[in-house]
C-alpha cells in the first residue's frame, strides 16, 4: 500500500452540460479535443483546495511520483464529491494500479478537462484520466494504455420506430456528432465493420451537445441518437420527451489512460498492472460496483473483446 497522498483539487466554476458528461468522447464538456489539447482555459477554474486520501506507509521511499490529471466533472467515472474528494470508477481503478506498482506513487490533480489534456501534452502531468476512448489522433498525441474499462452506447429513438439495434438503422440516419467527439471514431468503426448496413451519418464541424442530437430525433429530423443510456435517459427525462425510448446496448468502446509521449516506461507499467488486475477480476469488480455489471464480461458478450 502507498503513503498518504496530497491531492490538489481545482474546482470548476462552470456547470458542464450533461450532454457530453462522461461520454468518453472528445470532451467531458462541450469543448473539442483539438482545442482542449492545445490550451487550457484558466477562466474555467475558480478555486483551489487541498484534500488528501489516506493509505498505509509506502514500502518504497524511492518510488517515482506520477502526476495524474483527474477529471472533476465526469461522474460516475471521475469527479470531485461533495467533500471535494476525488471519486468515481476511474479513480478507484487508479488506486488499484497505484497499489500494484511498487516503484511508483500517484499524486492526483483534480482538474477541468481542458487543463488535463493540455497539461499531459506539455508534461506537467504524466497521465490524463477521464472517460477517454482510444482514437487514432490520441494514439499519435499520447502513449495510450491498454483498456481499463469499457463504455457502451445505446440508441435514443422514437418509441414506435421499431428500431432496436444498429442493423435496424439500415437506410436510416443518426443525428450528427461533433467530429472531435470520441463517439465518432466508435461509430465509424462500426459502420466500416458492417458494410451491409447503410447508415446515413455526418459529423459536425462546430459545437453540439447530446441534448441537441436527441431533440433532432424528437422532431423527426433524424432517426436515432448514438450515446450512452445514462446520457440519453437524463436528457429525455429533463426534456419530457415521452415519445422516445432508449434501446439496449448496441455498441461499445474501450476506455484508456492517456500518458505523456515521453513516458514509455510508465505506459509499460500501467499496461502490466491493467493486465494483472483484469485477469484477477479486480477491474471487473470496480465496474460491478459503479455500473451494476462486469463491463469486461459485457464487452466480451458484444464482441469488443475476442477470446
Amino acid at each position: 500500500m502507498k503513503k498518504t497522498k496530497e491531492i490538489t483539487a481545482l474546482l470548476t466554476a462552470v456547470v458542464i452540460t450533461v450532454g457530453l458528461t462522461a461520454c468518453g468522447s472528445a470532451s467531458g464538456s462541450s469543448s473539442s479535443a483539438s482545442s482542449a489539447a492545445g490550451s487550457a482555459d484558466a477562466s474555467s477554474v475558480s478555486s483551489e483546495a487541498a484534500v488528501s486520501a489516506s493509505s498505509a506507509a509506502d514500502d518504497n521511499p524511492d518510488a517515482k511520483v506520477v502526476e495524474i490529471g483527474l477529471s472533476s466533472t465526469d461522474e460516475p467515472y471521475s469527479y470531485a464529491d461533495d467533500n471535494d474528494q476525488p471519486a468515481g470508477s476511474t479513480y478507484e481503478t487508479l488506486q488499484l494500479i497505484d497499489d500494484y506498482l511498487k516503484d511508483y506513487t500517484f499524486h492526483y490533480n483534480v482538474l477541468d478537462y481542458e487543463t488535463i489534456l493540455a497539461g499531459t501534452t506539455n508534461g506537467k502531468y504524466d497521465v490524463a484520466a477521464d472517460s477517454f476512448f482510444r482514437t487514432d489522433a490520441r494514439e499519435e498525441a499520447f502513449n495510450v494504455s491498454d483498456p481499463y474499462d469499457y463504455y457502451f452506447m445505446n440508441l435514443a429513438v422514437k418509441a414506435d420506430s421499431g428500431i432496436e439495434n444498429m442493423e435496424d438503422l439500415d437506410g436510416k440516419s443518426i443525428a450528427p456528432i461533433v467530429g472531435t467527439d470520441g463517439r465518432v471514431a466508435a461509430l465509424k468503426d462500426w459502420i466500416k465493420n458492417h458494410p451491409d448496413v447503410s447508415i446515413n451519418f455526418e459529423t459536425l464541424a462546430s459545437s453540439g451537445t447530446i441534448a441537441d442530437e436527441i431533440q433532432q430525433v424528437e422532431d423527426g429530423t433524424y432517426d436515432a441518437c448514438y450515446a450512452s443510456a445514462e446520457q440519453e435517459n437524463a436528457v429525455i427525462k429533463e426534456a419530457g420527451y415521452d415519445d422516445l425510448k432508449v434501446t439496449d446496448i448496441v455498441d461499445g468502446r474501450d476506455l484508456v489512460f492517456l500518458i505523456n509521449k515521453d513516458e514509455t516506461d510508465l505506459q509499460s507499467a500501467f499496461n502490466e498492472a491493467i493486465d494483472a488486475l483484469t485477469k484477477d477480476g479486480s477491474l471487473g469488480k470496480v465496474t460491478e460496483k459503479w455500473f451494476g455489471q462486469d463491463n469486461f464480461a459485457k464487452a466480451k458478450e458484444i464482441g469488443l473483446i475476442s477470446d
